[in-house]
């Protein structure tokens, strides 16, 4: 079965043995993380290939599993605000997004982004001891920070990282020469961002269709001249 956790994170595979779930349903997921969290339910009856499961859907959610999400919602605010506090004093290069707690209190997650790798092991060991939590840091990128945030496009529309809550794909610059539009700039080319569209992949199978269709046509016109 394919879920997604969180706005910021990317769709992931779980167990389930409930047999009546389909899309849009809510369930909670024993994570691999260490505690439970909830989640949306993309695709019932399928996986994503090469993925390993994160964890095992235990029921579907129930109004007090929802009543539990939103009152951690202001203590995870303060916490979010006292993670950001210390680490700005310890002058750690991390820009810490958003903070949640399982639904048992027993693990507590703490989404960041930065440029590069992080050693935040010793801030997992002090926010352990002082929060008497298990404690996660989960790194993430601008794409999946965009995600999180949400807004709109110079399309006006929703950001198709926000709209469609699929797997993000790679986006090459490959993309951009076959749709002739490169020549236009990375500035103009990139999202939210910084990073190049999401939209550039939606018509890149369609010109690399045309493309093989008119090298097969320059081959046959090459036989045709060779045979005359």
């Amino acid at each position: 079965m394919i879920v997604k956790f969180f706005n910021w994170d990317q769709p992931k595979n779980v167990f389930s043995d409930i047999k009546d779930l389909k899309n849009s349903d809510t369930v909670v997921v024993n994570h691999k993380w260490g505690g439970s969290f909830l989640a949306e339910v993309l695709v019932p009856n399928k996986s994503i290939e090469n993925e390993e499961p994160v964890g095992q859907v235990i029921r579907k959610a129930t109004s007090q599993d929802r009543e539990i999400v939103l009152n951690n919602a202001s203590r995870e605010k303060e916490k979010l605000k006292e993670i950001k506090k210390e680490i700005r004093d310890k002058e750690i290069p991390m820009k810490v997004i958003e903070v949640r707690t399982s639904l048992d209190g027993g693990c507590m997650l703490i989404v960041f982004a930065a440029d590069g790798r992080v050693d935040f092991r010793n801030l997992v060991r002090d926010f352990s001891n002082k929060y008497q939590k298990i404690v996660r840091f989960q790194q993430i990128g601008s794409r999946d920070e965009a995600r999180n945030v949400g807004g709109y496009g110079i399309c006006g529309r929703e950001m198709c990282c926000r709209k469609f809550p699929g797997i993000l794909k790679s986006i090459s610059t490959d993309m951009a020469k076959k749709q002739m539009i490169a020549h236009r700039g990375s500035e103009r080319l990139s999202g939210l961002c910084g990073r190049l569209m999401c939209c550039l992949a939606f018509e890149a199978n369609l010109y690399k269709d045309q493309e093989d269709k008119k090298e097969e046509e320059g081959s046959e016109d090459k036989k045709e001249k060779t045979k005359n």
